[in-house]
């Protein structure tokens, strides 16, 4: 730890200023381990703090005397006076008591930074942008939530909680409050409880979940920060790595998970609080996620199996007695996933979409949390927004969970659905109504990851649905037939069982890039002809609506079957080369294209097709 020793710097400004510099003085003291009586900055860094090299060398360096008016310099200066005067012989400031330019120095600082807050005798806390301590939001502080900037800041979060004694100064370096007097305040604006601003972190342990929520919404200059700032909190040591960007926070969280057996990390945004449709890994992309967890505590083993029966209405008896003990399970974190035994309930209807109970709970609630799982290939990832009736028995199951999401985070549906209008049908709706179809496309997501697009024909009364999903990476398109209304949450449980399908009947198809399904209509002649592929080139995919007049209003094959050879031009909507599908059913047509002659299905609802700028009439 260097530390600045305060009456050097003193002397070395009174130096300057007379002109009487003779040689550099000695301006820092290094420790092993930090003295007892020190005091320690907390500050909101501008734009031209003063380094470590330039503290180091002032008096050797040309612009001195411009470096002695920057901003950042006179917060050094400032603080050196106010510890003379409150007898304190050593400073630490972060801006140049640290070499930046030293990789393994900075590692080390960071790592050790919340314990040198928490052991100084006295931490000077600097708003520079008040004159006196706001008791209320202002306007004039609406970019950072109404609140001095320095509240929005992520590494001012540990340097409030941990000091004992921490002074608040204005911008004109005048004490405008303490944090024992201002407790109260704070927790209003901070979110963080009272009691651990009075008494400390060791008082009362809170939740990982709790503590993540108090770093929501606040903002670092890099984002590996947002992790590194919370290591002192979460009594987490790891070595730093500028460049992963959010892999810093996924790397905190397993951290976690290696020294702790907190499920509260996986409540972010809980069932009961998100009803919106998203599917993910199981650990969360930066302390946002864990905005509306303030209130959620952990549970012992006891308390969370009596909230288990009043949860989902059952004995727990079982579920205890199928546990090696009656402790919380721990984690173990191997290659890709998190392994650990939890509660889960199937849906009705949904057996790959469960809910799982945590060990925590919210501080008004005796109910344990709850999150959405579903499993896809040998894990099990987040699925948020299903609902419906659960089935009545839960059971304990070991799982793995997914946290390395190296999948595809979008994909883009290319719809041509020109066709369809021949026998009446038309578009009638889309769901939801923030999806555009310009241009016949459009894009899903993780977090934006259902579209249903429905039609109708109110000639015959009849209608059907395409719904197109994106989750885990996996495409997904499903034809809904059968039913007069369309239920999105529905269609949403059913869609890692979708998602699934799609993975297998592509599975090893190399050259095999287009499907096709089949399915009736109800109580008439037509079946709705769907398929889906790949674009060449591209990781859109090309999905083609159609319908068909068959005899009987039947076809024999209801799932997804590989099509051959399909001739790939958007300009020939629904033309296609003949399959070898068995059963010959499609109306075929030849065509000389450039001398070569081919063979297409008939596409009903398009009786001419330009080829190379000559018309061509098809005739059943």
């Amino acid at each position: 730890m260097r530390l600045i020793i305060v009456d050097a710097l003193l002397e070395q400004e009174r130096q300057i200023q007379n002109g009487t510099v003779e040689a550099q003085l000695e301006i820092f003291e290094q420790y092993r381990v930090p003295p007892v009586d020190y005091c320690i900055l907390s500050h909101r860094w501008m734009g031209n703090e003063v380094k470590y090299e330039e503290v180091r060398k002032l008096t050797k360096i040309d612009k001195r005397d411009e470096i002695r008016g920057w901003a950042g310099y006179q917060k050094v200066l400032r603080s050196c006076e106010q510890a003379k005067r409150d007898g304190l012989r050593l400073l630490w400031v972060d801006t140049c008591c640290i070499d930046f330019e030293n990789g393994p120095e900075t590692s080390e600082a960071i790592n050790s930074m919340f314990q040198w807050y928490r052991d100084s005798r006295l931490c000077y806390t600097y708003l520079h942008d008040v004159c006196i301590f706001p008791t209320k939001p202002d306007k004039m502080f609406a970019k950072f939530n109404g609140w001095p900037e320095w509240f929005s800041r992520g590494w001012t979060l540990q340097e409030l909680v941990a000091p004992s004694a921490l002074q608040f100064f204005n911008k004109d370096w005048e004490c405008i409050g303490d944090k024992q007097s201002l407790a109260p305040k704070l927790a209003e604006i901070t979110k963080v409880p009272l009691h651990i601003l009075r008494d400390g972190l060791s008082s009362h342990r809170p939740s990982v979940a709790q503590i993540m929520s108090w770093a929501a919404d606040r903002g670092t200059k890099c984002i590996e920060d947002r992790a590194y700032s919370l290591l002192g909190l979460l009594g987490i040591n790891m070595p730093t790595l500028y460049g992963e960007e959010k892999g810093a926070f996924q790397r905190l969280q397993l951290e976690i998970m290696r020294v702790s057996n907190d499920q509260s990390i996986f409540a972010w945004k809980d069932s009961t609080t998100c009803n919106k449709r998203w599917s993910n890994g199981v650990l969360a992309d930066d302390p946002d996620s864990f905005r509306d967890c303030h209130d959620v505590i952990k549970i012992e083993p006891k308390e969370f199996y009596k909230g288990l029966s009043l949860l989902w209405d059952s004995d727990s008896t079982e579920l205890v007695t199928s546990q090696e003990d009656d402790e919380i399970p721990t984690f173990t974190v191997a290659n890709g996933a998190i392994q650990i035994r939890l509660p889960l309930l199937p849906y009705h209807g949904c057996p790959s979409v469960f809910l799982a109970a945590l060990a925590c709970r919210r501080e008004n609630d005796p109910l344990p949390m709850t999150i959405g799982l579903t499993g896809f290939g040998s894990n099990y990832y987040r699925y948020s927004g299903a609902a419906g009736p659960l089935q009545l028995l839960p059971q304990y199951r070991r799982l793995y969970l997914a946290y390395r999401d190296e999948r595809p985070q979008d994909i883009t549906f290319k719809l041509d659905d020109r066709t369809v209008p021949y026998y009446g049908f038309t578009r009638s709706d889309v769901y939801p109504r923030k999806v555009s179809l310009a241009g016949n496309s459009f894009t899903l997501s993780s977090t934006s990851p259902l579209a249903i697009i429905s039609y109708g024909n109110s000639t015959v009364n009849a209608s059907f649905a395409v719904a197109f999903g994106f989750c885990f990476g996996q495409d997904w398109v499903h034809v809904i037939c059968d039913e007069q209304a369309i239920d999105a949450k529905k269609v949403w449980n059913a869609g890692a069982e979708y998602a699934r399908i799609m993975a297998e009947v592509r599975f090893g198809e190399r050259g095999r890039p287009y499907y096709v399904k089949h399915e009736p209509l109800p109580h008439t002649i037509w079946t709705v002809r769907v398929i889906c592929g790949r674009l060449e080139e591209s990781s859109d995919r090309r999905v083609t609506v159609d319908v068909l007049p068959l005899p009987g209003g039947y076809w024999k094959t209801l799932g997804w079957e590989p099509v051959y050879d399909i001739e790939d031009n958007i300009d020939m909507p629904c033309l296609m080369k003949k399959t070898s599908w068995i059963g010959e059913r499609f109306d075929s047509h030849a065509l000389l294209v450039d001398s070569v002659p081919k063979v297409f299905n008939l596409a009903h609802g398009l009786q001419e097709v330009e080829v190379n700028n000559n018309a061509y009439t098809l005739v059943s």
